[in-house]
């Protein structure tokens, strides 16, 4: 290639063609959590959080959260499942003594039917038979509203 043709408009088209072919390829090829590429950014569906409370007598709280465990583990490779919360009531709350559940569970999945088929299969209902404790007959499931993840942590 000679000077003239590399600094000719052909040459100089050919250079940002490159360049931009480059980039792009770049950008989707390795996207990060500020630069991943939703095609239809408006047709997502929000995700779906299923929340359950358990009243567990202290004797079985431990076999109850190792049950639990692995009841969280057998969702999580389940299509659909995005992450779980579980929490129990903290013991230094004034009003510890008067709570009505002792755990509360929290699991978001892309729909409600995701939830719904995981908690039909064999393991899953096996798992959640083991259980300790009382429970609500079934979770109750809410849609997201306001998620402020986007928005970072302090505002």
């Amino acid at each position: 290639m000679t000077l003239r043709m590399m600094f000719s408009i052909q040459g100089f088209n050919r250079a940002v063609a490159v360049a931009t072919g480059g980039a792009a390829g770049y950008a989707f090829t390795n996207p990060d959590s500020d630069n991943v590429y939703d095609l239809f950014p408006l047709h997502k569906p929000p995700p779906y959080a299923f929340l359950n409370v358990y009243k567990v007598k202290e004797e079985d709280s431990r076999q109850f959260e190792t049950t639990w465990k692995e009841l969280a583990k057998f969702c999580q490779r389940q299509e659909g499942y995005l992450y779980t919360k579980f929490m129990k009531a903290d013991s230094r709350d004034s009003n510890h003594a008067n709570r009505v559940y002792d755990y509360v569970h929290i699991q978001q999945w892309t729909h409600g039917d995701a939830q719904r088929r995981a908690s039909l299969r064999t393991g899953y209902t096996e798992l959640e038979r083991e259980l300790p404790g009382e429970r609500l007959s079934a979770p109750m499931m809410y849609s997201v509203v306001v998620d402020d993840k986007a928005f970072g942590a302090g505002g």
